[in-house]
């Protein structure tokens, strides 16, 4: 059965947050977690801010572990170095800057529709694997405490780190759990067999597919005993990747989830699997349709358009920056 839209969509839109500086611009509010914390629905959205462009340079953020501060940097639109093809971010001499910088923020609900942004990050780039932001949350409440796992990203690699939080006020980071190239991770709410369970995603190369893995850990840190799980399928919505969502929900049935897909255009819809309780990375059952594709303007157009003007055909498709 189709998922059905709220009527009061979209329920955060860039308006509604404040940058953390003067001077800056909130690019998107996308992909956040959610938490039911007592009488209130939380979100833990990623928040993409921007420094405006100059006249004759193109501008990005970058956090300057060093010194503790967030720097604006620029580079001459002229310069023969300089590719600005990819709305996501420029790439120059080998390397790729985005065009925002994201934090996780906290915006609070007492009915699930109507929020308020806290005026404050929760989560703000402090170390150098966070040079280039914190993106794409994950909440799993475990051993009496809130885990976040969220996707640093930087010169060195996009990584995935952890932070925790018992009453989302105070943050603490734990520090790196995965290297790179991963993304996508969340942790299950109960331990399977004495032992902490995870779902995760190595990026795609030659040689592999972007597939979800199931990973254990005895402390949450070094996770090991890594098995595939689910891979993409081709020639259908999910023929390009597939990653994990929300953390599992345990059901009588099995670990039952959504997860995210893209087909060969890169177009994203949701997904539902149902994986065995004792051995999660047994899948027992996937949706052969998607459970929610894009459909409403606020899902079929994104940050892309600021930046490029493309053909009504490319408007079903279009994507928002370092996306799931």
């Amino acid at each position: 059965m189709p998922l059905e839209r709220l009527e009061s969509n979209p329920l955060l839109t860039p308006e509604d947050v404040k940058p953390t500086q003067k001077g800056l611009r909130i690019l998107c509010t996308l992909n956040p977690a959610a938490v039911r914390f007592g009488d209130e629905v939380l979100l833990l959205v990623r928040v993409g801010e921007r420094a405006p462009d100059e006249d004759d340079c193109v501008t990005y953020l970058r956090f300057d572990a060093d010194s503790g501060e967030l720097k604006t940097e620029r580079i001459a639109r002229d310069d023969d170095d300089l590719d600005c093809s990819d709305p996501r971010g420029y790439f120059y001499r080998g390397r790729m800057l985005l065009t925002s910088l994201s934090h996780l923020r906290v915006a609070r609900s007492r009915d699930g529709e109507h929020f308020t942004f806290d005026d404050q990050p929760a989560i703000f780039p402090t170390t150098p694997y966070e040079a280039y932001g914190c993106e794409d949350a994950r909440i799993t409440f475990i051993d009496g405490r809130y885990l976040v796992t969220y996707t640093a990203v930087s010169d060195r690699g996009v990584t995935v780190a952890m932070a925790s939080t018992e009453d989302f006020v105070t943050f603490r980071k734990h520090g790196l759990i995965f290297p790179p190239y991963q993304k996508d991770v969340c942790i299950f709410p109960r331990k399977v067999r004495g032992s902490y369970v995870c779902r995760h995603r190595p990026f795609k190369s030659e040689f592999n597919a972007a597939c979800i893995w199931t990973a254990y850990s005895q402390d949450l840190m070094g996770w090991g005993h890594h098995e595939m799980t689910l891979a993409p399928a081709p020639g259908t919505w999910e023929a390009d990747r597939v990653g994990a969502g929300a953390p599992p929900v345990w059901t009588e049935e099995g670990w039952l989830e959504i997860y995210h897909a893209a087909d060969a255009a890169g177009r994203y819809a949701l997904g539902a699997m149902l994986s065995d309780l004792e051995h999660p990375e047994r899948v027992i059952s996937r949706s052969s349709r998607p459970v929610l594709v894009p459909e409403a303007d606020y899902e079929r157009t994104g940050v892309c358009l600021l930046y490029t003007s493309p053909s009504p055909r490319d408007l079903s498709t279009s994507r928002m920056p370092s996306s799931a």
